[in-house]
Order: structure tokens, then sequence, then C-alpha cells
């Protein structure tokens, strides 16, 4: 059974209880095995088996008053928000030309009472109201529907309020003007209920611009695709649209023009802006054989390239892919907010009529049990907490993809919060991976030591054989043999027939293995060069030791940096790596790492991880390997360089996208804002219904006669929302 997930636009969401009924509806869909709706984005992801759910799915959400769009056009998310943002100031213009003068009205009649007939009130103010109510007819259409079908959300608080009060108000408009003495309908309500819908429409478009500023990120990566390249056509460069660039076509690209597709130089010296991949703002010198991304601006002189990974394959799509759905996805920290979400407004709605009830049995007035009715209907807020977590998960996502780091999803950016051990892998990750060699000892005639050495080492993967190659390659002289039956061990080394002979190059406990006893002058360079940090490998053939080479990698430059600012925060620090004891000592002794654990291999990383984890350790691995991404699967975070290998990127959770261990603490240092902002606002939005309901059901009144009028309880809840989003937007004030 093939499981599919996809991302579909929602229209109509407004809060955490619209969230709750989508996904209560879109679960109950025969086919869907997941839906996980995101308020924010105003998106949902649906995981599914069934094509036809889909289509099962657009008749559901319809029937409760929202819908989902199946346009498979990717709609930038700026151009998303501005007509979303323009349809809500449309509505709100439309509705103040009514809704002013009724709140004028209104507020003239309360200072001057008795100067205007009841009569002329009525034909002032209902009309008006009238009017309002069908402007804002959708707050009623989604409110009833989910009321209907037992999932209210905020719509439903909106639509019995103001129904409540607009109702009332007719019925006193008809007592008034047909003198029926009807007991407790004598007031007008009219205004509470325009006034209402008024107020939540602006608090709803004012939303929509707070919202959309927290996509802006998003929206910089949008509009930094590029559009059009310049290809070799018979000859002829013509340039044509980037959806048309095949894999193989020879592209070329001005000083000043942007790469279109992902490809490698052939011919042309520059230096490339990869700003909005990597974040890193200086230019990155690019000449024949080097890889360039699409999207990135050549600065200076002209290149030509071909185009090896196009459409969705390119690192700039993917990117895109990556932080859509990483925004989309749900921090743990936010179960507890849907879970208050999905029984807030009931108890809301509960709270109401207890406390309306309550009042009339303690001898009140219907006019004073109506106005506690519609103000704890109105005041109730569960928009606040709907926006608390995804608006600062989509912020922390922006401005961390800004600054070249990638969080595959919202549970990765609040576990690392929390992180309190990271665990280093060393080659490739503390040090550059560029291994020079050193030093060379051999015991046979050296063109025959590198031809042996070369050949062997032609068909590993291993970074160490690669560098091997390289370094012979380029300023040595050496014959290429075929190799049979070759095998690479793990932690070890290689072995494979060359001429007849078993030849194996590895470690020194790989060759011990072969050689029964090595002389006391070659295990004392062995010491000697792995004191010094290097890397030794030996080569032998049968019982024969032919010789050695000592390698050096590179310690990078802001590791040491980096290792004290993590450690300076209280982060228990390791290092876990294949390589030997003495080498990994002097590494760590370097750059000042005292947990060292040295000739680990592969599955026993995983082993350790597994060891630091216990008594509830949150361990976080930093890796670019095939070898690492065990242990990065086995950390409650994997954290990959995307100069490593595609293993290690697709296991990781997060993925920085420079070279750079600071980014490694910039992640932390996003991850631990973006979590204390999501406490902030949840508090706000606890805080604010904690105090807001039992005001507005009357606690007050009986110790100052305090009553909360119901248009200040529409201001209060309209604004509730908009300054929830307003505190996660400073998050985009943090230095990295």
């Amino acid at each position: 059974m093939e499981i599919i997930k996809k991302t579909f636009r929602i229209d109509g969401m407004h809060c955490a209880g619209c969230v709750a009924n989508v996904e209560k509806t879109l679960n109950s869909v025969n086919g869907i095995i997941d839906a996980s709706a995101n308020l924010t984005l105003e998106n949902v992801s649906i995981e599914y088996s069934d094509k036809n759910a889909i289509n099962s799915a657009v008749s559901a959400i319809e029937h409760i008053g929202f819908q989902l769009i199946l346009d498979k056009k990717d709609i930038p998310p700026a151009e998303k928000k501005q007509k979303e943002i323009s349809q809500w100031k449309t509505k709100f213009l439309q509705m103040a030309v009514f809704g002013i003068p009724l709140l004028f009205f209104a507020m003239w009649e309360m200072v001057f009472q008795g100067i205007v007939s009841k009569n002329t009130s009525i034909i002032i103010q209902f009309p008006l109201a009238t009017v309002l109510v069908f402007l804002g007819r959708n707050y009623y259409v989604i409110g009833f529907k989910s009321l209907l079908r037992l999932v209210p959300n905020m719509d439903s608080l909106i639509a019995l309020g103001t129904s409540a009060a607009y109702l009332y108000s007719i019925i006193s408009s008809i007592n008034l003007i047909g003198e029926f003495g009807i007991s407790g309908f004598e007031k007008l309500y009219f205004e509470s209920a325009g006034v209402i819908l008024l107020f939540i429409t602006l608090g709803r478009f004012l939303e929509a611009k707070a919202k959309g500023k927290t996509t802006e990120a998003l929206s910089k990566l949008f509009e930094t695709a590029p559009k059009t390249g310049w290809i070799n056509n018979n000859s002829d460069w013509i340039e044509i649209p980037v959806e048309e660039i095949k894999i193989g076509d020879t592209i070329m690209v001005k000083p000043g023009g942007q790469i279109p597709v992902d490809g490698t130089v052939i011919e042309g010296l520059s230096f490339v802006d990869e700003s909005a991949i990597t974040g890193e703002s200086n230019p990155v010198k690019k000449e024949k054989n080097d890889k360039v991304i699409g999207a990135t601006i050549n600065t200076s002189g002209m290149i030509i390239f071909v185009a090896e990974k196009v459409g969705s394959d390119t690192v700039f799509s993917n990117i895109i892919k990556l932080v859509k759905e990483a925004q989309s996805s749900k921090a743990p920290i936010q179960t507890l907010a849907d879970k208050i979400a999905g029984i807030f407004v009931p108890i809301v709605l509960l709270l109401a009529v207890i406390s309306s009830v309550g009042w009339l049995a303690l001898g009140q007035p219907l006019v004073f049990s109506l106005n506690i009715f519609v103000s704890v209907l109105i005041i109730a807020c569960p928009c606040a907490l709907g926006l608390a977590t995804p608006t600062a998960v989509v912020v922390g996502m922006g401005l961390s993809a800004q600054n070249g780091i990638h969080f595959k999803s919202a549970e990765s950016l609040q576990y690392l919060s929390k992180t309190g051990i990271v665990v280093f892998d060393k080659t490739g990750t503390l040090t550059k991976g560029e291994i020079v060699i050193t030093d060379i000892k051999t015991s046979i005639d050296k063109k025959e030591f590198y031809s042996l050495l070369y050949s062997i080492e032609i068909p590993s993967e291993h970074h160490l054989g690669k560098a091997i190659v390289n370094h012979i390659s380029k300023g040595e002289e050496f014959d290429e043999y075929s190799v049979n039956s070759f095998k690479a061990i793990l932690g070890k080394g290689v072995k494979g027939i060359i001429n007849n002979s078993e030849i194996i190059v590895g470690n020194l406990t790989f060759i011990n293995e072969t050689i029964n006893q090595l002389s006391d002058d070659i295990l004392d360079l062995d010491d000697r060069l792995k004191n010094q940090g290097k890397t030794v490998i030996h080569i032998a053939s049968n019982d024969e030791w032919l010789g050695l080479v000592g390698l050096s990698d590179e310690i990078r430059i802001e590791a040491e940096q980096t290792i004290y600012e993590l450690q300076k925060n209280g982060v228990d620090l390791w290092m876990i790596t294949g390589d030997n004891h003495k080498t990994a000592e002097h590494v760590g002794k370097t750059i000042g790492i005292k947990n060292i654990l040295s000739e680990i291999l592969p599955n026993e990383k995983s082993t350790q991880i597994t060891q630091l984890k216990k008594n509830g350790n949150l361990v976080a691995m930093v890796g670019d390997g095939i070898n690492d991404a065990p242990a990065l699967a086995s950390a409650n975070i994997g954290i990959a360089l995307s100069s490593g290998t595609d293993v290690a990127i697709e296991t990781a959770d997060i993925v920085l996208m420079r070279s750079d261990l600071s980014l490694v603490k910039g992640a932390m240092k996003i991850s631990k804002k973006v979590v204390s902002k999501i406490k902030q606002n949840l508090f706000w939005a606890f805080i604010y219904n904690v105090v807001g309901i039992p005001v507005a059901m009357g606690i007050l009144y009986p110790i100052n006669g305090y009553l909360l009028n119901p248009m200040i309880a529409g201001i209060a809840m309209a604004f509730s929302s908009v300054s929830v989003v307003s505190n996660t937007l400073l998050l985009k004030r943090m230095k990295m």
C-alpha cells in the first residue's frame, strides 16, 4: 500500500478550534491516515493511501464551511498572503462604512440618553446592523455549520454572541414599536452585534498583515527562484525558461547573472554569491570542475557549466520543500494548545450559559443576563492559543533558513533547545575533511609503492582512500593495475588481488592481522606520526610490510571558538571517531573537547549515542559521513553538514548548508529563542482567557458594579491574537 503525503491550502481557518475541526473532519475520511493543519500557513498536510480520499476530503471540508484548494500551482507565499490581506482590508472597509456610524451613534446615545426616541434609534440602528450582519455572513455560515457538527470554533462563538444580540434587539424593537409590554425586551443591542463584527473583522485584517510578516523569509526564498537560463543550442546561446532546461544542457552565466540550475563548471573563472543557499556573505571562487548551485549569483567572470540537477531535484528546490514541510509540521509543545483548543469552545459555551442563567436566577433582568452571555462568548479567544506555536515556528524556520540552517521539522526545532549533550564526529566535521599526505615511507620501489596504493584505493569510497588517490594522481609517477576481489572492511581498511598477490591497506590493527610482527622502527614511526595528530595508513602484501603514508586533516578554523562557546553555555561535548586514539586526543586537546571515544566502528557509534541518552539526556550528533548515519539516526537530534554524504543529510534532522561549525551554536540559539517565544505566547494566551472570561461573566459586578460591555469584549478579543503574532515577530530582531 503506497502512502502519499501532500500539503494543500485551506481557506477559512481562523482559530485553534478551526484547526481541531479541520483535523477531526479529515481524519474521519476513509483512506486518510493522518491530517495536520497549520493555522499560520493556512494549509494542511495529509497522508493518505487512497487517491479518492482527497476528493472525499474536499466535500467533507466544504460541508463544515472551509475550502480545500487542490490547485497544483505553487503560488508564492507573499502572493497568497497579499491576496488574503487585500480581501480582509476590503471587507473591513465595507463594514466600516456602516459600522463606524453605528458606533458613533451608540456612543452618542449613551452620553446623551433620552434625547433620541426609541423608534428613531431603531430606524437608525436596525438597517446599519443588518448590513453588517450580512457582510459578516461567513462568520455565521462557518460558525453554525461547526456547531451543528458538534465541533464549535471561534466563528461559532461570534455567530452565537452576535446573533443573540441581534435577535434580542429585533424582538425588543417589535415590542417597543408595538408597545406590547413584553418584560425584559426594552433595550436595543444592535450596536453590540454590528460593532463587534466590525472590530473582529479589523482584528482579522491586522492579524493577516502580521501573519504575512511571519512568512517573509519563505517569500524571499521564492523571490530568489531563477526564471531563465542561457543554453547552447547548435552553437547559439538562447535564453529559455528554467523549467525547460534539461540535464546535460550547456549553460552560460554572464557576470551579474543568476545560475539557473545545479551543475559542474567546464569553462571560466568567477566568484559566486551563494548567500541565498548557505547564508555565507562572501562570494565563493568557482573554476573548472567546481560545483555550482541554482539560485546563486555569478558576481564577476563568465562561467559555462553542464546542468546536472534540474527542476525539483536542485538544491534550491529541495530547500524550498524542506522549509515548507518544516514550517507545516507541529512542535510537541503545540500538543498542549491543541488539546485545550479541542475543549475550549464547548467550555466557553457552557460558561456563557451557566453565568447568564445564574445571574437570572439571582434576580438580574434579562438584559443583564444577555450582556453576560454575549460578553463571555465574544471575549473568549482560542485564536491566540492557536497562533502561539505555529507563528513562532514559522518565523524561527525562516530565520534559520536565512542563515543556512534547515530544520526538517518543528519537533527538531523544539528538542534542540533542551539538548544537553552534543557529540561530534571528527573527520570532515571538526576537521575540514581535506586530507593532505604529509609523510611517506616504503620498503619497495617508490613508483611500485604508489602504483599498488593508487590501484587498491581507486574502488574505495572512503575519504582517506580518495585523498590518497587524489595526491598520487596529481604529482607522482605510477601505473594503474587492475584489482580483483576488492573488499572494504568498515573501520579497518581495504584489500584486493593485484597481480595474483593479496594487497592489504589499512590501519595498524588491520595490518597486524596479516603480519605477525612489525619491526620496532615501523611501530615507532607509526606512534610518532599519531602523536602529531596524523592518520597512518599501512600497506602490506601477503606477509610483507610494504610501507605507510601519514595523512593530516586540518582542523576547522571556527572549531575551537564554537566548542568554547557551547561549553560556556553548559553543553556537555563529546567526540566519537573511528580514528586512532592518539590522533583523536590531539584534535580534542587542540580544540578543547575532553570527552573522547576513538577507534569506534560505525555500528558502535550508535551504541555509544544510546548510552549517552540514558537517564533522559537529550543528545545531538553532528556528522557528515556514511559511517555517521547510524549515530545520526540514534541521536535525539541528528545534525549533518551539507558538504557530507547524501545518506547523512537524509538521516539528519537538521542540515547546515555551510561547512561552518558555528552554525551548530546558531541552531541552538534559534531553537531556544523560538521555544522561549512559544512559552511567552502560550502564557499570554492563557492569561488573557483566564482573566478575561471571569470578568465577562461578571465576577467584578458584586465588588465594584463593573459589567463588561460586549463591544469592549469584541475589541479585546480582536487584538489578543494580533498581540501574540506581534510578539512573535520580535524574533526577527534576533542577531546570530
